[in-house]
């Protein structure tokens, strides 16, 4: 527990530091106004927490003058399984389901009419006709699936890894000797907690920023039970950053598809989101307990990877 303390710690300095420097440095209304700035230092930022559990990864061998092994947890084991594919294809139902229990939300209905989320007042005639099929809502919603599936296991991929190599390769391994689901909230909450400075900024919470923090942190708790469930059955940290990549490629759904709500009520990292992320969390552990009989749930993560080995 110590040493996941002391990385949570490390990681959430190094990034917090980082992300001050880029929005003091280079004025926050800059970071907010320009897209493409922002999604630079975004991308950075994820990459972060690899870079600080390699470092201390380095330095402790280094101090026992043991042999250097960035996969020295175990969990960069690159064999895909059925846990992969699971990991690619649940982000999209979660989505789906997530925009019909969005609709049922107070003051939420659905936006069969996308030209108020399309602009095409500012397009030429030709660029209109191309718009037009993206009006479609089945349209929009079948392209947008290919495309984040496409994503999800490509660049997303490459940059939800960077989170991933800290959040479920190191502090799963460092958590071995904690239960599961001690180990993987607390994994959730520091994972929320090293959010803030971009949730400050208007990720994810444009419209409620401060409590926008707590929310992300409660995102990341439920989600933090699906991926290191899905690691676990793994054995590999690379499932996790799948299903981070997709999951974020087509989030945007539930905005483009949603009338009205707002930011805590909306999408994956709303109320509606938290909702289907419990219910599958359920089914996980029924399937879990009753189906494959791993019991994964009540056992510590040492021993849930020791029985996936045998």
């Amino acid at each position: 527990m110590k040493r996941a303390i002391k990385y949570s710690v490390m990681v959430c300095l190094v990034s917090w530091i980082y992300a001050a420097i880029m929005i003091f440095g280079f004025n926050v209304k800059n970071i907010i106004d320009n897209p493409a700035r922002y999604t630079i230092m975004a991308s950075l930022y994820m990459l972060l927490p690899m870079i600080v559990a390699i470092v201390m990864q380095v330095l402790s061998r280094v101090k026992t003058h043991g042999r250097v092994s960035l996969n020295e947890t175990g969990l960069l084991r690159f064999k895909i399984s059925w846990s992969w594919l699971v990991a690619w294809t649940l982000p999209v139902v979660i989505v789906l389901l997530t925009i019909l229990v969005n609709m049922l939300m107070p003051s939420c209905e659905f936006n069969a009419d996308l030209s108020s989320v399309i602009p095409v007042d500012s397009v030429t005639e030709e660029q209109k006709e191309m718009l037009s099929l993206f009006m479609n809502p089945t349209v929009m919603i079948v392209v947008t699936i290919v495309s984040g599936l496409f994503a999800g296991v490509t660049i997303n991929a490459v940059f939800a890894f960077g989170e991933e190599y800290g959040w479920r390769n190191y502090l799963v391994d460092a958590l071995r000797e904690k239960k599961f689901v001690c180990a993987t909230a607390f994994i959730g909450l520091v994972w929320g907690l090293w959010h803030f400075p971009l949730i400050l900024l208007g990720h994810n919470y444009p419209q409620h920023s401060i409590a926008g923090v707590f929310m992300m942190v409660v995102f990341c708790v439920l989600a933090s039970f699906i991926e290191t469930y899905l690691v676990i059955k793994a054995k590999s940290v690379f499932p996790a950053a799948i299903f981070h990549g997709t999951i974020n490629a087509i989030a945007g759904l539930n905005v483009i598809l949603i009338k009205g709500g707002n930011d805590l009520l909306n999408g994956a990292t709303g109320l509606s989101g938290f909702v289907v992320m419990a219910i599958v969390i359920m089914i996980v552990y029924v399937f879990d307990r009753y189906i494959l009989k791993d019991n994964i749930f009540s056992k510590t993560i040492g021993e849930a990877l020791d029985n996936v080995e045998r």
